[in-house]
């Protein structure tokens, strides 16, 4: 786990909620995945019905505010106005000396950072306020139903701005997707979880019943959910059995989904072991890994645990490999070669262990 940025640079944490008990969001997660890397984190917390701000009272390290949802604004404009209120709060809580240097990092209630990508952001962070940047896209991947399904189809943003430099025009807008005003973009690595659609299902209910209302007027909700419900069943999905942040596990337990898959006695891997981390590959879940230039040289009672990294159409007609391991968006940019390793060996239902 890396230590604080050095003086060049200091990041700060922002979010906002309301009702995060009430309807099951991971906000703990969420704030706790920003803890090791922020000065502090700072969330605007919204007129709740439940132990919400309680629970944050408990998190000494974010600082809070309380506001006031309107109820009138619709089209999820709510949402960009209550991040603004607390990404107001968090840059006066800096001296104008602090913020000249400072960067704030957003993170929605439901989305959670790795500790693997520690690394990288500290890295790509440094970078960016050295060339001048003022703002960091991050990779998505968009959990649906389960912590194992990651959603492709076109209409799910495959990456989006969520780490600014806080001594700019920089601020929300529209429905807190993103953010404006920003003069250059860096796209880094690091990823973002987001487990907005996997939750206890009467509260997953309630949630999006919620969230449509922020949206829509009140007598157009239950026509937009049921619209939703017919829609969702055309998501396509793919495996994912890389890790998730070490902070979900008690979640993910709770929920009696997977946290791990089962140790594998061997996988055979044809391609180049040079093109992936030595770090990537230790932690894949097999007692042996074996390297292969060919699918011809792997044996045949290793080809159920096969793992092409380069297949061919043939691959593909034969079902030994997963076809379009990619974001379905115009927007997707290819995944790197890391990345697209871990949804290979997923699509073989092969896991990952934490290292």
């Amino acid at each position: 786990m890396p230590q604080k940025f050095s003086n060049s640079v200091s990041l700060y944490g922002f979010g906002v909620l309301k009702n995060g008990v009430k309807y099951d969001f991971p906000y703990k997660e969420s704030v706790l995945s920003l803890e090791p890397i922020t000065e502090n984190v700072y969330f605007a917390l919204g007129d709740s019905e439940d132990d919400t701000n309680a629970e944050f009272a408990k998190m000494p390290f974010c600082k809070t505010i309380n506001t006031t949802w309107d109820k009138s604004l619709k089209d999820g404009k709510v949402i960009s106005v209550e991040t603004n209120k607390a990404l107001d709060f968090l840059k006066q809580s800096l001296t104008p000396a602090e913020l000249k240097h400072a960067w704030g990092l957003y993170l929605q209630a439901d989305e959670v950072l790795h500790e693997d990508d520690y690394k990288v952001l500290k890295k790509d962070l440094e970078y960016c306020e050295a060339n001048g940047y003022d703002a960091i896209s991050f990779r998505y991947l968009h959990f649906w139903h389960t912590h194992h399904d990651v959603a492709i189809s076109k209409n799910w943003y495959p990456h989006e701005i969520r780490l600014i430099k806080l001594d700019s025009p920089i601020e929300s807008w529209g429905d807190g997707q993103s953010f404006k005003n920003q003069k250059k973009v860096f796209f880094t690595e690091a990823r973002i979880f987001h487990y907005g659609h996997v939750r206890e299902q009467k509260a997953y209910a309630e949630k999006m019943r919620f969230q449509s209302s922020f949206h829509h007027a009140d007598h157009l909700v239950e026509e937009k959910l049921k619209k939703d419900a017919k829609n969702s069943k055309k998501h396509k999905s793919l495996y994912f059995f890389g890790t998730h942040p070490l902070v979900m596990k008690d979640r993910i337990l709770r929920m009696n989904d997977i946290w791990e898959l089962p140790v594998v006695d061997e996988v055979a891997i044809v391609g180049n072991s040079e093109k992936y981390s030595p770090e990537l590959v230790k932690t894949i879940a097999a007692k042996k890994v074996s390297w292969f230039k060919s699918t011809s040289e792997v044996p045949k009672s290793l080809q159920k645990n096969m793992v092409i990294t380069n297949p061919s159409i043939l691959d593909y007609f034969l079902k030994r490999a997963q076809p379009n391991l990619k974001m379905k968006s115009k927007h997707a940019q290819a995944w790197s070669d890391d990345f697209r390793f871990i949804m290979q060996v997923s699509s073989r239902k092969i896991g990952f262990r934490h290292d």
